[in-house]
């Protein structure tokens, strides 16, 4: 599954296709009349409303450009110790890596890895067991994480705070990267390369950050999980009952739906099953999402 921004190119390395949650509880809340307006476009990819259940995938995505390959985002990992989660817990034989050098790319090419924030999501892949120890997969990469958003969580964690499936994913999956000398902290304007920016989208975490793309006639925004589900784009003052702040994720939402309409960016969320991404147009006084056949 692959798609363009400019020059860029775009590979998806999905890690679990179908992960889904109760509605009610994921998207409290939520308006069933405007699921039931827009059912065709969001059944079956996205959402199951006579189960009520909203329909996800884990994935991270491989962006080459400029001579370098940048992963984002790094899923679920193997071996992990996550019992809340039966699917993923200590699960081997996922085939993502297979799946990486499919689309050309070996864990040893990967030059960059930024992860959007740290939930057990997007950080699994970042690490694998040899000899017992957690080594980072990606032996010549460089991990971006944000600097608030690591120093929020560690806060947590030696406070005995984080919830007991984020400090799991630290010990197993973040602490040691910092421990290996692996990582780069970075702040709001950090730029990856020429038209590669990254900005901050709090809410959902405290440092949640995106990576804004600006070429000359092409615009796009890696935004994890400032938006979940397309059920946000009709309700953007829907937020998940997994964001931290959800007024602060509500507004961010509301700041990159707006943006992207007017200069017609394409948003590729974190999660969005089908077509992977969207762009926005305006629809009377709310937004609509507008999916591309080519990038399903």
């Amino acid at each position: 599954m692959q798609f363009a921004i400019g020059d860029a190119t775009v590979d998806v390395i999905v890690d679990d296709d179908d992960f889904g949650l109760p509605l009610a509880e994921f998207l409290p809340g939520y308006d069933r009349r405007v699921i039931e307006a827009h059912r065709a476009t969001l059944e079956p990819v996205f959402i199951d409303l006579a189960r009520g259940v909203a329909k996800h995938a884990i994935q991270s995505f491989v962006v080459r450009t400029g001579g370098r390959t940048l992963l984002i985002d790094a899923c679920i990992g193997e071996h992990k110790d996550i019992p809340e989660i039966p699917a993923w817990h200590r699960r081997r034989g996922s085939g993502f890596l297979d799946r990486l050098r499919a689309c050309g790319v070996d864990a040893a090419g990967i030059d960059v890895v930024f992860c959007t924030h740290l939930h057990v999501d997007h950080v699994g892949w970042n690490t694998r067991q040899n000899n017992g120890r957690w080594q980072p997969t990606f032996p010549n990469a460089r991990y971006l994480f944000g600097r608030r958003e690591l120093a929020d969580w560690m806060t947590q964690h030696d406070a005995g705070r984080a919830p007991p499936i984020h400090a799991r994913a630290l010990e197993q999956s973040v602490i040691p990267i910092v421990e290996a000398g692996r990582v780069d902290l970075v702040d709001d304007g950090h730029q990856l390369g020429p038209g590669l920016r990254l900005v901050p989208l709090p809410g959902h975490t405290s440092g949640q950050m995106g990576l804004m793309v600006d070429y000359a006639q092409h615009r796009a925004i890696f935004c994890g999980d400032a938006v979940h589900n397309p059920v946000q784009i009709f309700q953007p003052d829907l937020s998940t009952s997994s964001c931290a702040d959800p007024q602060l994720a509500r507004e961010t939402r509301m700041r990159i739906l707006a943006e992207a309409a007017d200069s017609g960016r394409l948003v590729i969320p974190a999660h969005f099953r089908g077509p992977r991404c969207a762009h926005v147009r305006r629809d009377g006084g709310g937004y609509a999402p507008v999916f591309d056949a080519r990038h399903g």
